[in-house]
């Protein structure tokens, strides 16, 4: 078993003074200094286009980079993170039971991040920006968020809807101009209490992503924003709704006719999650863990990183306590971790257990 290492950020203040401080964490690690500049600046035309969205959507963010920026004595046009050349959306698996399912009463998140850990943060933010909503959650491309809970017990969680948009090899080329997932999820993040002023945020905002975005709030609304190619599908959870699960296919008859094939492992998580949740009985918070401390194809941690298809996060949210039962890589292999949103954790940097599986040429395999 290999083992890597995983880091915390407690990072609070004015969106200029925590870029100032990411930028001196950032000068203890040189590796990753190399991957978020770049050695030469992106076109200006992209770069204004993007500040503007950036300003538009997610406001402070750039003040934040541009801090980071001035903390390396390097102009933002050399960060990578504006040319999104870091983006490789993984695997995902996402569930929202509501309180008419939990014997608690109360509503959870659960969700596994797949990616390979050579290109995932690996890294776990609380994140205090004077003037918006404080969130915990873990970071892309530094910057960006892959999902999180906000001080208000609002949840939000990405997973790629069919080939992810990337400009990386076997990746979609982008049809739209438009915002990617890490900087969607950090705006809901930091400027919405709940599902509805969240689905009113995403009403007019460009995105450039294929996505499965799942939100989720303490009062138990929960909603699923399927994204392709530019169209855009909202399904809003029914009173009656007890949950709602989501891996990296298309669910809605909409988007199903724009992408009709599915990853056979996709189908496979996505249908273990739905055959352990559409009973009758109501379901602990113990036992919505034990879904996660289960190994593909019987399960949905995946242990397949040399295929970067790894479990490299896990996280089951609690939305009425705003608690994170967390574990940094595979949860079957590593310690899981409690956290309330807005707190630190009494480390900044631990080692992460890898252990690889390889589960045969079936795993990518697509069907229609």
């Amino acid at each position: 078993m290999n083992s890597i290492q995983a880091s915390f950020s407690y990072l609070e203040g004015n969106s200029y003074e925590i870029g100032r401080r990411q930028g001196e964490e950032i000068k203890k690690n040189p590796n990753a200094m190399n991957v978020i500049l770049s050695s030469e600046s992106i076109d200006e035309t992209k770069f204004k286009d993007t500040k503007r969205l950036i300003d538009q959507y997610c406001p402070g963010l750039n003040e934040e980079l541009q801090g980071f920026a001035d903390s390396l004595n390097v102009k933002p046009s050399y960060l990578n993170f504006f040319d999104e050349t870091l983006l490789q959306p993984g695997g995902c698996s996402l569930g929202a039971v509501l309180p008419s399912k939990t014997s608690d009463g109360k509503t959870y998140v659960l969700r596994n991040y797949d990616l390979s850990p050579a290109i995932s943060d690996m890294r776990l933010c609380t994140t205090k920006v004077k003037g918006k909503y404080s969130h915990t959650g873990f970071s892309v491309s530094y910057f960006g968020r892959s999902e999180g809970l906000n001080e208000e017990g609002f949840c939000v969680a990405f997973a790629s809807c069919g080939i992810p948009v990337g400009k990386h090899p076997g990746m979609k080329k982008p049809i739209i101009k438009g915002l990617q997932f890490m900087v969607i999820v950090r705006a809901l993040l930091e400027n919405c209490k709940d599902v509805a002023e969240g689905i009113t945020y995403l009403e007019n905002m460009p995105i450039g992503t294929n996505m499965n975005l799942l939100l989720a709030d303490a009062e138990g609304n929960v909603a699923l924003v399927e994204t392709y190619d530019g169209e855009k599908v909202v399904e809003r959870g029914k009173k009656k709704s007890r949950f709602f699960i989501a891996t990296n296919h298309a669910l809605m008859p909409e988007i199903i006719k724009l992408e009709n094939r599915k990853l056979e492992q996709s189908e496979i998580r996505y249908n273990f999650l739905k055959n352990n949740l559409e009973s009758n009985n109501f379901i602990t918070k113990n036992e919505l863990q034990q879904l996660m401390l289960k190994e593909y194809p019987n399960g949905v941690t995946v242990h397949n990183f040399e295929e970067n298809f790894g479990t490299v996060h896990s996280i089951l949210f609690n939305l009425n306590d705003k608690q994170l039962d967390i574990s940094f890589g595979s949860p079957i292999n590593n310690k899981i971790y409690k956290l309330k949103v807005g707190e630190t954790l009494p480390f900044n940097e631990l080692e992460v257990f890898i252990e690889n599986t390889n589960y045969g040429p079936n795993f990518w395999k697509l069907n229609k």
